[in-house]
């Protein structure tokens, strides 16, 4: 019998009986020798028979392993088998192209052989369903529906309508030999079998208790995918999907870093936060998509479990390097101030406090740097802010204008601010609480080497605008850069 050619084996849909009134031979409108059956060009094109002989040749020499010599084949089609649905989720648009069988339908079973995702040569996955043990079988909605008295139900979706049409005449024939023992003599089934040599196994076994071959461990392919992006699906015998995995997850990194390098002092915690939820998200799909592919009783090398548990440990190590070195790298990118603005000058009237606890107002806000004073009365408040590498003045130019509008101000002057310095000026007008007419006198002073922009800012009464824009311009012409001094906390022990 293991001698025996799948050519030996010939489609003979009407072994158990006519399909129909007449023979299946003569409702074809034409026959010839290179026809799957005869009859067959009533139900697929020429090209759809030669695809299908193309898909019986690659799947033959494994189902051969099965067919005892009594054994008569009915149909041989192609379909793709409907998965659970946390397998659907974690392949998504490709679980159908990863799932392709061939469905091969004897006088006594159904025999399922997995494709590769192009559906051109055979997986490794063998499993065989034995009318036996088989409660109900039906075509409805383009799939196959096979309810085991004992097991799971499995479903595949049948693409051809002419596969769907002949296998629906098929099933008259079939259901006489559904659970003929009787329920309490039904197997579990699937049944799962040794790719090598056909034999019967349990459901992702370790080894072949026949022929001894091993197969690929999900243990070890979870272990590898939380070691190294891809690395687990790699070891699956999936290349195309262990390179999107790794490639995603290498963006998937650079994003959080590059979303905590520019988030804003009061929300790195929270970048950091989303950043972990996306990491583990990534790592369990990973485990998951990869346990789905390694369990397809792939047989293993005698040399490959011991290579591949050398990635985990390389891997596993240059991993802890790199998310361990994401915090130091943030760190030494990531935006601080680097100067502040000084008044210099002998005749300078301006004072100076880099005390928070001196300031009646922006004592709490991390951004203000320092508070100025001028003898006529007028205080001005000095800001600073980092700005990351996708920022430039005119974003935040855009921003303050759109921040400012959103609040009600109208804005009555936005110019440049005056030479040697860089940046904008604006003054806008509102009323205050008590209904009085206020102007919001700003200074946006940029520092192009440290890519930080300063702002000096001062509140005053409407009709006292002139002067305090004569007054902060005073104050800007007699400014000068130093090093960064952060303010004081003030209080007790400070």
């Amino acid at each position: 019998m293991t001698n025996m050619r799948p050519d030996d084996y010939r489609i003979e849909p009407e072994h158990l009986g006519p399909l129909g009134d007449r023979p299946l031979a003569e409702t074809a409108k034409s026959t010839g020798p290179e026809d799957l059956f005869p009859g067959a060009a009533a139900f697929l094109s020429p090209r759809q028979q030669r695809r299908r002989r193309e898909q019986w040749a690659a799947a033959g020499p494994m189902v051969k392993r099965l067919l005892q010599p009594t054994e008569h084949v009915l149909y041989v089609t192609h379909g793709m088998h409907m998965p659970p649905v946390l397998h659907l989720v974690a392949l998504g648009a490709m679980a159908l192209p990863y799932h392709q069988v061939v469905l091969v339908v004897t006088d006594t079973r159904l025999i399922e052989v997995m494709l590769d995702v192009r559906g051109r040569k055979a997986g490794t996955r063998l499993r065989s369903f034995p009318w036996s043990g088989v409660r109900d079988l039906k075509m409805s909605f383009g799939k196959l529906t096979l309810q085991p008295a004992s097991g799971r139900k499995q479903a595949w979706k049948v693409p051809l309508r002419g596969d769907r049409k002949l296998i629906d005449l098929l099933l008259a024939r079939l259901r006489p030999r559904l659970l003929q023992e009787g329920a309490g003599h039904a197997e579990p089934l699937p049944h799962w079998h040794c790719p090598q040599c056909g034999h019967t196994l349990a459901a992702n076994p370790v080894s072949c208790t026949h022929c001894r071959t091993p197969f690929r461990s999900s243990r070890l392919a979870a272990m590898l995918s939380l070691a190294f992006p891809g690395a687990g699906l790699l070891y699956a015998g999936h290349p195309f999907l262990a390179t999107m995995d790794f490639f995603g997850e290498v963006l998937l990194y650079a994003l959080f870093l590059l979303l905590v390098v520019e988030a804003e002092p009061g929300a790195v915690g929270i970048a950091i936060g989303l950043g972990a939820f996306f990491f583990v998200m990534t790592k369990v799909e990973s485990v998951h998509l990869s346990s789905i592919l390694v369990a397809r009783t792939k047989p293993e090398g005698p040399a490959t479990q011991s290579n591949y548990r050398k990635v985990v440990l390389v891997g596993g190590l240059a991993s802890l390097i790199l998310i361990g070195g994401a915090f130091p790298l943030i760190g030494a990118v990531r935006p601080v101030i680097d100067r502040d603005l000084d008044a210099a000058g002998a005749d300078n009237p301006w004072q100076v406090s880099r005390d928070r606890s001196e300031w009646d107002d922006f004592a709490d806000d991390p951004t203000a740097r320092s508070r100025w004073t001028h003898p006529s009365g007028l205080y001005v408040t000095l800001f600073a802010y980092p700005q990351g590498i996708l920022h430039s003045v005119g974003d935040f130019r855009i921003d303050y204008r759109r921040q400012m509008g959103g609040q009600g101000p109208a804005l009555a002057i936005d110019d440049d601010v005056p030479a040697p310095f860089e940046g904008f000026r604006s003054v806008s007008r509102r009323t205050d609480g008590a209904g009085r007419p206020i102007a919001l006198v700003h200074y946006f002073v940029v520092d192009r080497e440290h890519h930080d922009i300063h702002q000096m800012a001062a509140t005053v009464l409407d009709e006292d605008a002139g002067l305090a824009d004569e007054l902060m311009r005073d104050l800007l012409s007699r400014a000068r850069w130093i090093e960064a001094t952060p303010p004081a906390r003030g209080g007790p022990g400070e």
